[in-house]
């Protein structure tokens, strides 16, 4: 295990959900948190909780998707920090839909933020860290970047873009000697704060046995586990998923009608249809 102590980090998405509980995580190892998405009120509750445990956090409102906030965000925590070690990309976004009923103007949101935004936040950090010689991006896609998810085609459609974003970049920073590195944590369905929790669970729909669900700081313990190891991948399931993935992948009809089969569409179909747009 690293000594994370008197380090700093950015962690987006970082207002409530998976992301105030990875900055939480963070925080406790030692870590100097820059906690940074829209609502400024909730992320100034999650700052004042972290410092309430002894821990350290600026709260830095902006929208990722924009190049003058991202700007913004990296320069105000240089200045309070002095350096940038960790960035956790996780802010992300899914609205699950028939996709002929999806408006266009929704799919380039879903894009620009779970895809768009952490390559070019990426983009202005990774001078900082290579300089330093020392830094690791964690990006947090989902289990919907490995297989094919029914009523989410633009959601998986980032999320496959940000895991071959993370191996691409990972193998250029090492084929060039660097210290610098890069993962991909891609959880299931998580059952405490997120997208199941806030639209799914709270109507009844349950996720398929066969996938289950995780806990939040499961998907936490995997962003330290990749900083800690040095990680390409993390998959986040109660389930013994990794087998599903290498069927999908010697044979990709056999790998399809599992999914089908396991009913690893039914969550998004069952937001769809109470959102009525199935």
């Amino acid at each position: 295990m690293k000594d994370l102590s008197g380090t700093s980090a950015i962690v987006t998405g970082a207002s409530k959900g998976i992301g105030a509980v990875i900055a939480r995580a963070l925080a406790a190892r030692g870590v100097r948190v820059a906690l940074v998405a829209r609502s400024e009120q909730a992320l100034e509750a999650v700052r004042l909780e972290i410092t309430a445990r002894g821990g350290e956090a600026i709260a830095i409102p902006a929208d990722v998707t924009s190049a003058e906030d991202q700007a913004r965000l990296v320069e105000r925590t240089l200045s309070a920090f002095g350096a940038i070690h960790w960035l956790v990309n996780n802010a992300g976004a899914v609205t699950p839909s028939a996709y002929e009923r999806l408006p266009p103007a929704e799919i380039e949101r879903v894009l620009a933020l779970n895809l768009t935004a952490p390559m070019t936040l990426t983009r202005r950090v990774l001078p900082v860290m290579l300089e330093q010689q020392r830094g690791h991006i964690v990006n947090v896609a989902s289990l919907g970047g490995l297989i094919g998810i029914g009523w989410g085609e633009s959601y998986s459609a980032s999320k496959h873009g940000l895991v071959g974003f993370t191996r691409s970049l990972r193998t250029s920073l090492a084929a060039r000697g660097s210290s610098v590195s890069a993962s991909v944590v891609c959880p299931g369905f998580v059952d405490d704060v997120g997208m199941y929790d806030d639209e799914a669970s709270s109507r009844g729909i349950e996720a398929p046995w066969a996938l289950g669900t995780s806990a939040a700081s499961e998907v936490a313990d995997a962003v330290l586990r990749a900083i800690d190891r040095n990680l390409l991948e993390v998959v986040v399931s109660p389930r013994p998923i990794r087998l599903l993935l290498m069927l999908a992948a010697a044979s990709p009809r056999l790998g399809e009608w599992l999914v089908r089969r396991l009913g690893g569409h039914r969550v998004f179909e069952g937001v769809a249809r109470a959102n009525g747009v199935e």
